[in-house]
């Protein structure tokens, strides 16, 4: 069985799972007499990539994630109150799971990936007091960091791949639940999050080769770092939360972003 079939087989086995213990929630029924359309909300969400080798082995560190359709839906509704407030409720909730096969293909691997097409209907129920004025109801105040991260990458395409690069934390913080943090904002806000440490061992494997000690065929090549656009500094103090971020190709910086705390 080649890769190809044994990742759409895994598609097909996650699918038939979810529809044998399928119900219905009150977020998949229609918007009901009572409440007041709002707005339509969509997201992509990533499901992970799998790298495998020509022979159909999967590649170290490679993952695929099949979500349930409550965590999907929590996802949507946490970018929904983010957006529109608390006092919101979803309907209509639809979960699409894509899978790309040979999307990058290189010497000795290819690699496939997983999405899942998000979307629903934001309603406010006629119990809920709205505003009486033409202008919308402000959005909630991001945190500091979310707000730092959210201005630094304004310029940056949505679905671009990121790498944390240097991570510095003041204090009694958490340096790894703080890079937790990070990694969640990034991919709430739609970027996909490349680990340096992935990154430092195809760095390592190209040195290797270019030593002689690996045989030309079967290391890694050049090109794997374009799978990187930017780099991601983020810097906590006492009082603000600096954020900067770099671009791979060029070494420019296209942000240098403080936030007060």
């Amino acid at each position: 069985m080649n890769k190809v079939t044994k990742f759409f087989m895994a598609a097909l086995l996650a699918g038939m799972c979810s529809f044998g213990y399928a119900q219905t929630y009150e977020w998949q029924k229609p918007m009901q007499p009572t409440e007041t359309y709002k707005a339509t909300i969509t997201k992509n969400y990533s499901g992970g990539v799998a790298s495998y080798y020509k022979n159909g082995r999967l590649k170290d560190g490679s993952i695929l994630q099949t979500y349930t359709i409550e965590y999907l839906y929590a996802v949507l509704e946490k970018e929904a109150k983010k957006n529109y407030g608390d006092n919101i409720v979803l309907r209509q909730f639809k979960s699409i799971q894509n899978d790309k096969v040979n999307c990058d293909s290189y010497e000795d691997y290819d690699i496939c990936s997983r999405t899942y097409d998000l979307s629903a209907i934001v309603v406010i129920p006629n119990s809920v007091s709205t505003p009486t004025t033409a202008h919308e109801q402000p959005k909630p105040k991001a945190d500091p960091l979310t707000q730092a991260l959210s201005k630094a990458l304004q310029n940056i395409r949505e679905g671009s791949r990121l790498a944390l690069d240097q991570i510095k934390v003041v204090g009694s913080t958490d340096k790894e639940d703080f890079k937790d943090q990070i990694i969640e904002i990034l991919l709430d806000e739609g970027y996909k999050v490349v680990a340096k440490e992935y990154l430092e061992k195809l760095y390592q494997e190209q040195q290797d080769q270019q030593s002689g000690i690996y045989n030309d065929r079967t290391t890694v090549q050049d090109n794997n770092f374009s799978a990187v656009g930017y780099y991601v500094n983020v810097k906590q103090t006492e009082t603000s939360i600096k954020v900067q971020v770099i671009n791979v190709s060029t070494g420019e910086y296209e942000a240098n972003t403080t936030i007060n705390r």
